[in-house]
């Protein structure tokens, strides 16, 4: 044994941990199930603005709406992007700000016992902020999960809808180009709708 003797600050499981385990576990289905209905909203309103509606042949009259509509879904995008950057980076400072505190809290109380206290193990300190506060600490957990996956998903949507944009631009050069080819290149767009 060293000349340091450590003082034991981790406590034993109890059987009402598990209630505490289930807590936490509960925090995290929680966090997943909104996750999923904010996913589904998100596709539900990215499906409304995609171009067509199923058409399969679009007119020339819905291409240049669905290019004039681009930008403002961009936009919209954008702004949710910079929303969920923001709760995600509010969800973590929350988790590691409580779980500083408790830490803070434990060490200072290790202290206080006496001198050979003060060597106690910051890995023996952190799981004991982790035995002690599972619940608190997993429903901040289960907060910065979720806000991490929204921030994710609307970078995917981000990505996904610029794509977008050069389906729409190649759609639009193409039905210019059949346009021409047909010799109906001086029709207005609004004619192209009815062949």
């Amino acid at each position: 044994m060293s000349p340091v003797q450590r003082t034991k600050i981790i406590p034993e499981t109890t059987s009402t941990d598990v209630g505490v385990v289930e807590l936490a576990e509960k925090s995290y289905k929680e966090a997943e199930e909104e996750l999923v209905k904010f996913v589904e909203e998100q596709i539900r309103k990215m499906k409304e603005n995609l171009l067509f509606g199923g058409m399969s042949e679009p007119s020339f009259y819905a291409l240049n709406q669905s290019l004039m509509n681009y930008e403002s879904v961009m936009l919209a995008l954008i702004t949710m992007h910079q929303e969920v950057r923001i709760q995600k980076d509010i969800a973590s400072e929350r988790y590691d700000n409580f779980y500083a505190e408790k830490y803070c809290d434990i060490k200072s109380s290790q202290v206080s016992l006496g001198k050979n206290a003060q060597f106690t193990a910051a890995r023996e300190i952190e799981m004991s902020v982790r035995k002690l506060y599972m619940n608190e600490l997993a429903a901040y957990k289960a907060d910065f999960i979720k806000a991490e996956n929204r921030y994710n998903f609307v970078n995917y949507l981000i990505d996904g809808w610029r794509n977008y944009a050069f389906i729409l631009n190649t759609l639009s050069k193409n039905a210019q180009a059949e346009a021409a080819a047909s010799g109906q290149s001086g029709r207005t767009p609004k004619e192209f709708e009815d062949d």
